[in-house]
């Protein structure tokens, strides 16, 4: 998975609509299951929330920055500072986005 499908998914998503994977699989062209890692993602990162627990049901946080402007804005501050042992940290989390 790359930072490309979940900026698809993320773009594809309104504020305040409810979402399937199956819903977003169609829309973006990705199948549904990376589609529902990438939600998974956004909602632990809360990007995006969980809003059922007995279906996989999500929405886009309303105040929520995207996650690419995140991690673009996370790499400019560490860049900033010239801190390299910050920054191996601090995208652990987004590594973890490259299953294939």
């Amino acid at each position: 998975m790359t930072f490309d499908v979940v900026d698809k998914v993320w773009s594809a998503m309104e504020c305040e609509e409810f979402y399937s994977p199956s819903d977003l699989a169609n829309r973006v062209g990705h199948p549904t299951d990376a589609v529902t890692r990438v939600l998974e993602f956004l909602a632990k990162y809360e990007f995006a929330e969980r809003v059922t627990r007995h279906e996989l049901i999500f929405r886009k946080l309303a105040n929520a920055p995207s996650p690419i402007d995140a991690l673009r804005t996370l790499q400019m501050l560490l860049e900033e500072t010239g801190d390299e042992g910050q920054a191996s940290s601090v995208s652990t989390p987004f590594r973890r986005l490259k299953l294939s």
